[in-house]
């Protein structure tokens, strides 16, 4: 469930979240699912008012908003958050049906961290929104899943044994979960099974977590792949693409 300015939670002001603002419903649920599968809490909102109360409950990381809403357009609503100094450093996409090129342009003269005409492709989405929010953006989307991973290197036999996953995945690294990471800097091969077709390759150790007594955090081997076929990154990119817009619709 997306929570919404007119439902009975509001957001809280220790977490950040990304607003979503529309008057089509459509497009709420589209991009609302899309967002909270690239690991985003999602408050939505149907107006530019309805916004404007979230905003007060609690300043968000990140607002996008459609140019035709009730009342108050986007573009009203923009200029409405870049003239107070509480909000003016919200980053603001626009993701709008309209195609008018002034309007563009006024939404860029007026501060809008992107302009996305819909239905934005995935990766002009992921892009940037990380673009907007993050000092050092990333340049491939990383997905939360659960996937049987064989990585060599171990230490000992008894780890050879152990269970070990992949809880978050990119074309260009993942994040294997397991009792046993491997020395950061170590060179390792890795193999996957995505729709039922063995992916081979090699990856080094660029992080490793492990069970220290205080605020838990899943232990494991963040890797970076450093030796991949063009087919099977093809193959990746395809995989992480189709879970994310898995029963999505985003045509009218």
């Amino acid at each position: 469930m997306i929570p919404s300015a007119n439902g009975s939670q509001m957001p809280d002001r220790k977490k950040t979240y990304a607003l979503l603002v529309d008057s089509y419903v459509r497009d709420l649920f589209a991009t609302g699912m899309i967002l909270r599968r690239l690991d985003y809490d999602v408050y939505i909102a149907n107006s530019g008012e309805d916004a404007l109360k979230l905003i007060e409950a609690a300043v968000p990381e990140l607002i996008i908003t459609e140019l035709s809403l009730q009342q108050m357009s986007g573009l009203e609503l923009l200029i409405h958050l870049r003239h107070n100094p509480m909000t003016k450093s919200i980053p603001v996409v626009i993701h709008t049906a309209v195609s008018d090129k002034k309007k563009e342009e006024h939404c860029r003269a007026s501060g809008c961290a992107a302009f996305l005409r819909k239905p934005a492709e995935l990766d002009a989405l992921f892009s940037a929104i990380q673009q907007a929010t993050k000092e050092t953006p990333r340049q491939f989307i990383r997905f939360r899943t659960l996937l049987p991973v064989r990585v060599g290197g171990h230490t000992s036999a008894d780890s050879a044994g152990s269970v070990e996953f992949v809880s978050e995945l990119s074309e260009n690294g993942c994040f294997v979960c397991t009792m046993n990471p491997r020395p950061v800097n170590q060179t390792v091969p890795v193999n996957l099974i995505i729709h039922s077709i063995p992916v081979k390759l090699k990856a080094m150790v660029l992080r490793s977590v492990t069970m220290n007594p205080g605020l838990f955090k899943e232990p494991g081997m963040g890797l970076k792949f450093v030796e991949i076929s063009d087919t099977d990154r093809e193959l990746l990119r395809n995989f992480i693409k189709g879970q994310i817009m898995k029963d999505i619709s985003t045509q009218g």
